[in-house]
């Protein structure tokens, strides 16, 4: 069967980042004009937020985190909702999602998941050295723990056009 007669909709995992509008663009070039995808971002959740001030270590009221939250919330939907316009403009009839998750590629692999996802498109920023090793990376986790296709998009190497 086809990618296009499958009827599963593409996972665009997504974070405003230009590596990301680029895996968006690709994701167009191999899969688009003929699917459905869902351009999904995932944000931190607060839950609460420390400070420290001259008087030493605070915590901010309930109503001053609620409202970093909503305005956290508000934000990754503006950025959602680009992603889904650029993967419209890309072929996809696309749709915006936003989760809250403390880690990013495990929810972007139970998404997957969740929608029976045919592919997983994802863009990587290439780190390498200690930074890949401190900070990890969300492309090769998601390659590595999901059991469907994963379409990784790599930043341009030097001198590619």
């Amino acid at each position: 069967m086809s990618p296009s007669a499958s009827g599963r909709p593409v996972l665009i995992a997504y974070d405003g980042s230009d590596q990301a509008k680029r895996a968006i663009a690709e994701a167009g070039r191999v899969l688009g004009g003929r699917r459905r995808a869902v351009v999904l971002i995932v944000r931190e959740p607060i839950e609460h937020f420390e400070y420290v001030g001259l008087g030493g270590a605070r915590t901010l009221d309930p109503a001053t985190v609620s409202a970093m939250q909503e305005a956290a919330q508000n934000e990754a939907t503006v950025v959602a909702e680009e992603g889904a316009a650029l993967a419209r403009e890309a072929g996809f009839d696309a749709e915006a999602r936003v989760e809250s998750a403390p880690s990013a590629w495990q929810e972007i692999v139970a998404v997957a998941e969740e929608l029976d996802a045919d592919v997983i498109a994802i863009g990587s920023r290439g780190r390498t050295g200690l930074t890949k090793v401190l900070l990890g990376s969300v492309a090769s986790a998601v390659a590595q723990h999901s059991g469907r296709s994963v379409l990784i998009v790599h930043p341009k190497t030097v001198g590619e056009a």
